[in-house]
Order: structure tokens, then C-alpha cells, then sequence
């Protein structure tokens, strides 16, 4: 008998921004009996107003998770996407902080709250940047082996997927992470046809394909079950035959140069409180449909987002281009405040640099005694970036949208479209919720900015990705009776 047939699955969302996820999951299979979103250092809580107007204040809370971890309700599933700034590739190297930064204890209320729960999440659904694999940069895939370690150590099993929106037809080029964790029984590997008895065989060996990329190895069998990713994201890769040890979180030699995870894996512990894990490069299978950034456009756009003056489209055009730049990190600006250069200091060539927007002033820069100086001082180091398309294609899927996608500066990663010939503007809120798959005004309030609704939107995930997922989870939940 399928298992709560009668009941909605009961569904708790951390760090709920403006409710990506419970947007995609739905109402139908899904009843939300707790959500939370806080933004240290907020005062007005944007993100957790729009939520809390969208869905309603029930169940919903605006404080630190840390103080709200036992509020919780019991529930089925477990999802969100945990802050990602320790792990982002927007922080510098010499910035990171990785899982034990101030943003990386977040992992830890979640971990409290799986086990604190008197009936612990049958799934366990996250969200982060794929930079969680590799990360920290001295020790790659450290943070993502202390998840799944503790994970295991709490009775899941756990499937990663590193999903590309664009690679399965969606307006933007918006790469994520995805754990599925499922709840082991009691004394026993979550599925008795499924993954977690893989082993060297090759009877063993199919189960794991098949539920990793749908695909049927010789000598295997069609009813063997087929996973919530490979359902939806179909792939296709090479799976080695052998499993190999979890790496310890203490002992294991970790690589500066490389993480032993790929983009998609599978790892459990066996009866014998064994834990393994299979890992492989996974490439998207998709023959459908692709909706291009032209696609979401709208029709009128705001004069405001026009762009007009003459010297802010050379600052693009150079900003968009090949730069051979340097750099001064904040720590050493003393040391160059203290190096003379004309008509100031080391640290005022390099800001005049800066704001220069120009190829020639950073190369005729390096000549400068001031600049040879910071080079034998080691206060200096090269910075390059190679050309992007500018203006953005239209006849694409979008890069992806980040938090200052709105704004009056001027910024490389931003947006800038040709609305017609030779005229260029950048995107409006309207098509950044579409680029995400939100319904149009999602992020409107009253009192909000643009440039404040472009960051929610560089914050959230592609709803869709969501939506494909529900149904299949929805089926798993119900489906077992065993949990």
C-alpha cells in the first residue's frame, strides 16, 4: 500500500527567499507547515515580506534560523537553498572561508533540524552553487564530504546533480548543485532494487546506472527503478564498475588541484556503517524546446533602463572586452599608500586605473616606478578577463542573472541587450522573474526598488528545474511503504 495516501506531504522550507521552491513544488501533493527567511543585517526584510504576501503568513517566520530550529513542524520533506556566499566563485581565493565561515555554519541548523525532528524528513531536498564540490580552494571537496558524511551519519542516502537550467530548455545559463537525501529504513539501505547495494557485479553495478541516468545496462532489467533526476534531467556518462570509500573527512589527502566529487554521484553507508559513494561527469540529454532571452522580453520597456551617454557606453565597451588589468588586495593598501608615484601614491595610480576604463592607462600603469615597486613587494598581481558578448545575444539562453543585475553603474556582468538597432538598455525586474521562471511581478511591493528586486532575483533558483522535480519526488514520498 502506498505510504500517506490520504494526506498531503507535509513540507518545511529554510532560507525561503521569495519561494522558489515552494512555487515550483506547487499545492497540489504539497501542504508548506513551516518556512523561514531572514537576511542578516536587513531591515526591511524584503524577501520575507514578498513571501509572506505571496503565500500567506501562516507557518512562515522572519528570524535567525539558528533561533527558530526547534519551531520547526514534523514534516515529509525537507527543502531550500542555503546561503552560498562561502562557496560562490564570485569570492576571491584569498576571501574564502569556506564551510566554517560565517555563511557555511548554515549547514549546521539545517543538520539540527533533521536531527532534532521526532520523525526525522523522509527527503531532504538543497540548493547551492556548484562551487560546493570543490570547495575550499586549498582542500577541494572538504565542504561537500562534511555534508555527506553527516548526512550518512544521520540515515540518508544522498544523489548530487550539478543541473544547468539552459541544458534542458529553460532562458537561463544557471548552473546549481542539487542534494537529494533519502531516509534510509531502519538497518537497511534505503532501497531494496535501488542504489544503495551497489557493489562490484554488474548485476549491482546496472541498479546504479539506471537510477542514476535512467539508461538500461546490458544484462540489466526494465523494472529496476529510475531516480527523481534522471526522470526529469535525463544523461548519460560512464559509471565505473568499482565504488569507491567516502573520503574521510579527517585523514583523507585532500588536493588543492581537484575534488573526488564530479557533477552527479550517489553515496551511502552499508549495514556495516561502510560508507561509499560513485561519482561521474554526467552529460544532459535533452530533444526538446529551447526559450531564448529574446523570448521573455516585454514589448514596452522603462525609458529609465535605456542607455544613453556617450561615456557610460565606452565604460561598457571596455568593460565587456578583453581586460589586462591588475590588482591591489584592500589588506595591502597601507603598504601601497606608502610606495610614491606622481601626483600621489601606488594605491592612487591604482584607483585612477580603476576608474579609468581604459586599456592604454593600465598598460602605460606598468612603467610606472610606483607599479614595479608593488611588483618586488608581491602587493601586486595580474588580473585578465577574456571578451564577452556585448551586447547579450538575444537568440540565446540568458548568462545567468546575479544580485547587482540592476543598477546605474556600470557592470561587466550585467545584462545590456540591443532593443533595437543601435539602442541598448538593461533588463527590467519583470524579465529577470522571467528569466528565472516566476510569474511576472513576483517581486512587486510596495516601497521596493528595482535595483533590490534584481538582487532577489540574482538570489533565487530557476523554478522550473523545481517543478520538473515535484511530481517525481511526490511519487517517491507516497509510493514507499517503507520509511
Amino acid at each position: 500500500m502506498a505510504a500517506d495516501s490520504g494526506r498531503k506531504i507535509r513540507v518545511a522550507e529554510l532560507f525561503a527567499g521569495v519561494g522558489g521552491f515552494r512555487l515550483g513544488l506547487g499545492i497540489r501533493d504539497f501542504e508548506f507547515v513551516f518556512s523561514n527567511q531572514w537576511e542578516p543585517g536587513e531591515t526591511k526584510q524584503w524577501a520575507s515580506r514578498i513571501y509572506g504576501e505571496r503565500f500567506g503568513p501562516e507557518g512562515h517566520t522572519n528570524q535567525d534560523i539558528h533561533k527558530v530550529i526547534k519551531e520547526v513542524s514534523e514534516h515529509d520533506l525537507l527543502v531550500g537553498g542555503f546561503p552560498c556566499q562561502d562557496y560562490s566563485v564570485a569570492r576571491t581565493i584569498s576571501g574564502e572561508l569556506g564551510i566554517k565561515g560565517e555563511k557555511g555554519k548554515l549547514w549546521t541548523p539545517i543538520r539540527q533540524i533533521i536531527q532534532g525532528s521526532h520523525v526525522r524528513p523522509k527527503i531532504v531536498f538543497l540548493e547551492n552553487v556548484p562551487r560546493l564540490l570543490n570547495s575550499p580552494s586549498k582542500y577541494r571537496g572538504l565542504n561537500f564530504a562534511i555534508i555527506l558524511k553527516d548526512l550518512l551519519q544521520m540515515g540518508y542516502d544522498v544523489e548530487w546533480r550539478v543541473i544547468q537550467a539552459s541544458d534542458y530548455g529553460m532562458p537561463q545559463k544557471r548552473a546549481r548543485v542539487f542534494l537529494i537525501a533519502y531516509r534510509r529504513p531502519t538497518n537497511n539501505t534505503f532501497y531494496r532494487n535501488g542504489p544503495g547495494v551497489h557493489g562490484p557485479s554488474v548485476r549491482s553495478r546496472g541498479r546504479m546506472v539506471k537510477w542514476l541516468t535512467g539508461l538500461t545496462t546490458r544484462g540489466g532489467n526494465n523494472d529496476w527503478e529510475i531516480g527523481p533526476f534522471a526522470e526529469v534531467f535525463p544523461v548519460e556518462g560512464i559509471l565505473g564498475i568499482e565504488k569507491s570509500p567516502l573520503p574521510s573527512v579527517e585523514d583523507f589527502d585532500w588536493s588543492k588541484k581537484s575534488s573526488p566529487f564530479k557533477n552527479a554521484g550517489y553515496a551511502w553507508q552499508d549495514n556495516r556503517r561502510n560508507r561509499w559513494f560513485c561519482t561521474f561527469k554526467a552529460t544532459p540529454i535533452y530533444h526538446g524546446e529551447y526559450t531564448k532571452l529574446g523570448d521573455i522580453l516585454i514589448d514596452k520597456h522603462n525609458p529609465d533602463y535605456e542607455i544613453k551617454d556617450k561615456e557610460k557606453l565606452r565604460m561598457y565597451s571596455y568593460i565587456k572586452g578583453e581586460q589586462k588589468e591588475w590588482r591591489i588586495r584592500k589588506v595591502d593598501r597601507k603598504d601601497a599608500e606608502g610606495i610614491d608615484a606622481d601626483d600621489g601614491n601606488l594605491w592612487d595610480l591604482y584607483q585612477g586605473c580603476t576608474k579609468s576604463y581604459d586599456a592604454q592607462i593600465w598598460a602605460e600603469s606598468r612603467k610606472s616606478t610606483a607599479y614595479k615597486e608593488g611588483i618586488k613587494m608581491s602587493i601586486i598581481y595580474d588580473y585578465t578577463a577574456g571578451r564577452m558578448a556585448y551586447p547579450d545575444s538575444l537568440n540565446k539562453a540568458s548568462r545567468t542573472v546575479v544580485t547587482a543585475e540592476i543598477g546605474k553603474s556600470v557592470s561587466r556582468m550585467r545584462h545590456v541587450i540591443e532593443y533595437k538597432e543601435d539602442k541598448l538598455r538593461g533588463l527590467m525586474p519583470i524579465e529577470l522573474e522571467r528569466l528565472n521562471m516566476f510569474p511576472d511581478n513576483w517581486t512587486e511591493y510596495e516601497g521596493i526598488s528595482d535595483s533590490r528586486r534584481g538582487f532577489l532575483m540574482g538570489n533565487a533558483l530557476v523554478v522550473g528545474i523545481i517543478e520538473r522535480l515535484a511530481e517525481p519526488l511526490a511519487r517517491l514520498i507516497r509510493g514507499r511503504s517503507e520509511w
